[in-house]
């Protein structure tokens, strides 16, 4: 493949990953904090936040990525012991939304990525 392909495919996949990057950021700042206040009983969120508050922008990107994670899969915590069912089912719609879409897009741009890699290099 010519090297100006190349550059167009890294260009489609770029332009988005610094959009999504922008509004993962975002993301995280507004929303971590309100989204652990909706998970009061749930154990996991104390100690995230007592073992990332101190690592501040990244240490906020883990809490919110595990947040996220519990949320989509909650039947594994519940069984650990770590989650309340009644929090995530109480949980806002609209905010889980908010949280896969981010989180999802972040995660496809950056198969996007692996994969291009994995083409350029063989």
């Amino acid at each position: 493949m010519s090297p100006d392909v190349l550059g167009i495919i890294s260009g489609v996949i770029g332009i988005p990953m610094m959009f999504v990057a922008i509004w993962l950021i975002y993301v995280v700042h507004a929303y971590t904090e309100k989204s652990e206040r909706m998970m009061p009983k749930s154990s996991f969120v104390k100690t995230n936040i007592d073992t990332f508050s101190q690592a501040g922008l990244p240490g906020k990107v883990v809490r919110n990525g595990f947040l996220t994670m519990v949320l989509l899969m909650p039947n594994l915590p519940h069984k650990r012991g770590i989650v309340n069912l009644a929090d995530v089912q109480s949980f806002p719609v609209e905010l889980k939304r908010v949280l896969f879409v981010t989180w999802g897009a972040s995660a496809v741009i950056f198969l996007a990525m692996v994969l291009l890699n994995f083409y350029v290099e063989s």
